[in-house]
């Protein structure tokens, strides 16, 4: 994993004839986390998980056509010993040599024995929740989830399955007659069973309800889903168990996720680091009012930002002060200077109270379009007009964007408010179908996040964000934001490209 030894020296990795630092050559960076490979410039990275090394390969003569690696098409069962000599010093065990870019890896005879034992380990012959013919998946709703919006969760989330499952109906008996260049497209096909987990009462104890759904029932991923609240505990528990977990519907996921979890975004700590990313272009403001409402989302924020602003090399005072406290003192004034910058982290419902009286229009004004869930028309007139939005997401005329979810959910008459979550859970259900026909019959769930990985960047589907993309090891796959004025986001995206950035981890 690290091209380290165990005492945390560097192995020593030989490449065309230069030795340089193992870590710079970790086994990981070409063969995958799960093992099995993948492709990369031209090369085909090969499997090395347990069976398949220490398994003959004999490839069938029809598929000599797709190969595009400068190796050989068979070989014998791996050996120890072979095994050893091929790590080495790059000789496969038909006699060859392998390929420049394979390093030769410079390890004692204790280390390859450690190295072996690891390999002989990944073997994915028995995945949780995958049997001859199911596919077992949930879904997870927490406390603070209305019973509308986790009805516009399940119904979308059970039609897509009920379609999915007619479908692999059909696949399930082309396989018996499928063409000879086809029979492995079809044979990782399952009928896909929901299962809906719900977790109740304080955050801290839902890793103990998790565990219990899943001690119940394991599952081979977790996918979509939707939370009010942090999605922490739900991180923790699928690293714990090495449990995928695609694309849920939350704004508070880890600051630092691991690598069973992908999200859409970082929700509000974009938002937060988009305003830094703002006040390091603009250095005239030196202090920074953040008015905080009750959404625990505009909390999260608030500490995010007021975490960074004081790090800033360029001294921001920083000030923050609860909405309740501005209308419980009416003749409270704010101060209205061009050298301050405020952010409302303040709900649409809440944005309705703004006190009348107060005027803060020759300060910069910024509004949180997460919170304000996309919608703007209700934003008091003087603060529409002078306020500037916190977007990380597409532009509101840029409705094509969507086209393809939409018009799934209003064929299917489950048309609901929640278009993101909907959207969203589309999205997420597509991604892991196609995935899964990627994957073959390789039933690993490391491999199911290095499809994701490879493929998301490329696939039809499209979803309230800007562009979603993912590199190895990323887990945040829009990573972008508007910081645009209310009075433009209505304007094309050409032109709103000049308020759209990526803004620093």
């Amino acid at each position: 994993m690290t091209g380290l030894s165990k005492d945390g020296s560097p192995i020593t990795a030989v490449s065309q004839g230069q030795p340089l630092s193992g870590e710079l050559f970790a086994c990981v960076n070409c063969h995958r986390h799960s093992g099995l490979g993948t492709s990369e410039g031209g090369y085909q990275v090969p499997d090395i998980t347990g069976p398949t090394l220490f398994s003959p390969i004999e490839v069938k003569q029809r598929e000599l056509y797709a190969e595009r690696t400068e190796g050989f098409y068979t070989r014998p069962a791996y050996t120890r010993e072979s095994l050893r000599t091929a790590i080495t010093h790059g000789i496969s065990t038909n006699g060859n040599t392998f390929s420049k870019v394979m390093p030769r890896y410079q390890l004692s005879q204790s280390q390859a024995d450690a190295l072996i034992d690891y390999l002989s380990t990944l073997d994915y012959s028995n995945p949780p929740g995958v049997s001859a013919d199911n596919l077992q998946l949930a879904t997870i709703v927490t406390e603070g989830t209305s019973k509308e919006k986790k009805l516009a969760l399940i119904n979308t989330l059970n039609q897509f399955f009920k379609e999915k499952n007619a479908q692999t109906r059909h696949e399930v008996r082309r396989v018996k007659y499928s063409p000879w260049h086809k029979d492995w497209h079809y044979d990782n096909y399952r009928h896909w069973q929901l299962n809906t987990w719900e977790l109740n009462g304080d955050p801290s104890t839902w890793q103990a309800q998790l565990q219990r759904y899943y001690d119940a029932n394991p599952v081979f991923a977790v996918v979509g889903g939707t939370s009010h609240l942090g999605w922490n505990p739900i991180s923790s528990f699928c690293e714990a168990e090495k449990l995928p977990c695609l694309f849920p519907d939350t704004d508070l996921p880890p600051s630092k996720p691991g690598h069973y979890s992908i999200y859409f975004s970082a929700g509000m700590s974009l938002e937060a680091r988009r305003i830094i990313h703002f006040l390091k272009k603009n250095l005239q403001y030196d202090k920074v009012i953040q008015i905080t409402g009750k959404d625990p989302r505009g909390a999260v924020a608030t500490e995010e930002l007021q975490k960074r602003i004081s790090k800033l090399q360029n001294r921001i005072t920083f000030e923050k002060l609860a909405f309740s406290e501005l209308l419980n003192t009416p003749t409270r004034i704010l101060e209205n200077s061009a050298r301050n910058l405020y952010v409302l982290w303040l709900t649409e419902a809440e944005l309705k109270h703004w006190p009348t009286g107060i005027d803060i229009s020759k300060s910069r004004t910024i509004l949180s379009s997460t919170l304000l869930d996309r919608r703007f028309n209700q934003i008091p007139g003087r603060l529409s007009q002078t306020s500037w939005l916190a977007h990380p997401y597409s532009l509101p005329g840029d409705s094509g964007r969507r086209i393809r979810s939409k018009a799934w959910i209003y064929a299917r008459k489950i048309v609901t408010p929640y278009d993101k979550l909907q959207s969203n859970t589309y999205l997420a259900l597509s991604v892991l179908t196609e995935s899964m026909m990627h994957i073959r019959s390789n039933f690993s769930q490391d491999y199911l996040i290095e499809r994701i990985e490879h493929m998301l960047e490329n696939s039809p589907e499209t979803s309230v964000y800007q562009r979603l993309s993912l590199a190895p090891g990323q887990r945040f796959a829009s990573k972008g934001s508007y910081l645009i004025p209310l009075t433009e986001v209505n304007v094309s995206p050409k032109i709103a490209r000049q308020y759209w950035a990526v803004p620093e981890l």
